[in-house]
């Protein structure tokens, strides 16, 4: 498949953390979306000690596309290896070029896209996106937060939804 413009670039935290609940399908609705060759090794990779990734891996390829990045998206990719993980790097330069969107919980790929214009999200901020269009309520999207918490060890400045929720 084609790398669409304007896609929705999914990295491995996210993927694994909507497994960890057993709700991958909450993102093949997503506008776009794909993920890379280094997202679905890394999940590979973690199948033998985190069972739950093969929910993410199922998805993969069929529903949620895989691609592998362009010549130009390779050099992007090269420089940003100097900063970050293969899957991370793999996916802001994907998104980059795409001019789309990076899907990561990672901090430095955070910043590193920010610093690049890349426009970047993470795993609350689809929650919140999932309660605010009426996918899932905001007291499902509380106890998923809370469980990438308690069970996944997931870092977020707010244990409550609500917390990044508009009024």
């Amino acid at each position: 498949m084609a790398l669409p413009t304007n896609a929705t670039v999914l990295n491995t935290t996210v993927l694994s953390n909507f497994a960890h609940v057993a709700t991958v399908e909450l993102l093949l609705d997503l506008p776009r979306v794909v993920t890379v060759d280094a997202v679905k090794e890394e999940l590979k990779a973690g199948v033998e000690t985190h069972e739950y990734l093969d929910h993410s891996l199922a998805v993969l390829g069929e529903s949620i596309p895989v691609i592998t990045p362009s010549a130009s998206a390779e050099k992007r990719e090269e420089q940003l290896l100097e900063l970050l993980d293969p899957g991370e790097a793999q996916a802001l330069a994907v998104a980059e070029h795409a001019n789309g969107i990076v899907v990561t919980d990672d901090g430095d790929a955070r910043t590193t896209a920010k610093q690049r214009g890349v426009d970047v999200t993470g795993s609350i901020g689809l929650l919140v996106r999932f309660v605010e269009d009426g996918t899932i309520s905001a007291t499902l999207a509380d106890q998923y937060l809370k469980r990438w918490i308690d069970d996944a060890g997931f870092r977020s400045p707010a244990r409550d939804i609500d917390e990044f929720l508009e009024d």
